[in-house]
């Protein structure tokens, strides 16, 4: 088994790290660990808007990630440990073959987890860990959370109660569940840094090569991060198909906000309210793309005093 050093906290560059890792070591079994500063982390077959609050994490400056894998969305701060497992795969989806040697190893630390649900791992009744997988040529590359020392008050108000039934969509949607963080449920307390270097010790046997990227590797990660990861075309214009329709009330009068998405490029943009200008609200969004930062422009030029407020009624 190999493991590999990431000490990267930015979430573009660690999705583009263990993708380069999953393509470019097809040979030997992988784990690590690693972290990301604040960011919400979303499945590749899912809808951001329909899951959090994509106007209020732009104004937080919390970024939207878009992985490879399927599943749902999750929220990482640096109390969240993540892990990468990679191993061979029969082509037969099996989630107890990654998650049941990770639950020992946290048995064996002193975490009192057990699996819940197809691919979730727990502390009573509070979800710890949500996975998911994504196959291809023989591998399998499994990935999961770690709520160790998480604020999960971030996590519930932007994730967990943000499910914005406007948008409608056949993309994934994420399972609602409590959570809990690790740390509370431990015999005897330990740092994140104990934490990760005890599970590091209970999943990678002893002698394992600990693979540092060469400069040349980093640059490719480095280039897949740029212009895969970072781009548009990846975190927005996947978004599936949607239509998004909203009755409200703007600047005392009654609102009604209506539009569909395909490939990320907006259309039948319909807005009618007596406090705004509908046509030129349309012709701002109409071929447009799904984007934060096309929403906030048009809402300074429609409504510049109250644009954070408009902007909220429409994404």
């Amino acid at each position: 088994m190999l493991t590999f050093q990431n000490n990267s906290l930015d979430p573009f560059y660690n999705q583009a790290f263990e993708e380069f890792v999953f393509l470019n070591y097809p040979e030997d079994d992988v784990f690590y660990l690693w972290q990301n500063t604040p960011a919400v982390v979303v499945g590749s077959y899912q809808n951001i808007c329909r899951e959090v609050h994509a106007a209020v994490l732009r104004r937080q400056g919390i970024p939207v990630v878009r992985r490879i894998s399927g599943g749902g969305t999750v929220y990482h701060d640096l109390g969240n440990v993540n892990y990468t497992y990679i191993t061979r795969t029969d082509g037969l989806v099996d989630y107890d073959r990654s998650l049941l040697p990770v639950i020992g190893a946290l048995n064996a630390i002193g975490v009192p987890a057990r699996k819940n649900r197809t691919c979730d791992i727990a502390i009573a009744e509070g979800k710890i860990s949500g996975s998911a997988q994504r196959a291809a040529g023989g591998r399998v590359l499994h990935h999961g959370t770690l709520l160790f020392d998480s604020d999960l008050s971030v996590l519930d108000a932007i994730t967990t109660h943000r499910k914005n039934d406007c948008f409608q969509s056949k993309g994934t949607v994420s399972a609602i569940c409590p959570v809990t963080n690790i740390r509370p449920h431990l015999a005897r307390d330990m740092t994140l840094e104990q934490f990760r270097a005890r599970l590091l010790g209970q999943m990678v046997p002893p002698g394992s090569p600990c693979v540092t990227l060469t400069a040349e590797q980093e640059a490719e990660v480095c280039r897949l991060r740029d212009e895969k990861y970072r781009s548009w075309e990846w975190t927005w214009g996947r978004t599936p198909a949607f239509t998004y329709e909203k009755d409200a009330v703007f600047a005392g009068v009654p609102f009604h906000a209506a539009y569909q998405a395909r490939k990320g490029i907006l259309s039948d943009v319909v807005i009618r309210c007596a406090a705004l200008d509908g046509g030129k609200a349309a012709r701002l969004l109409e071929g447009r793309r799904l984007d934060p930062e096309v929403f906030e422009s048009a809402c300074q030029a429609l409504a510049p005093h109250r644009a954070e407020e408009l902007m909220d009624l429409l994404l």
